[in-house]
């Protein structure tokens, strides 16, 4: 990810926002959907860590929560 080279804020929320995007490009139902979740709040998480903003480690705990609603029960991970 460009953030992690450059250090620039503003690449991060770029990267954010981008993967907002997809998140409403993807079906309900999609097999993705649950990685696509992971990797927002992985992102959030990081600008939490940058910018101390409660609201982005709140979301991020969300979104790994909805992720988890979407694995198939006795799925590994």
């Amino acid at each position: 990810m460009r953030f992690q080279q450059s250090g620039e804020l503003s690449d991060l929320d770029e990267a954010i926002s981008l993967h907002r995007d997809v998140l409403e490009l993807l079906s309900t139902g999609h097999p993705d959907r649950s990685t696509s979740f992971n990797n927002l709040a992985s992102l959030l998480t990081t600008r939490f860590h940058q910018s101390g903003e409660r609201e982005d480690v709140d979301e991020a705990i969300s979104l790994q929560r909805d992720a988890f609603e979407l694995l198939p029960e006795g799925h590994p991970n």
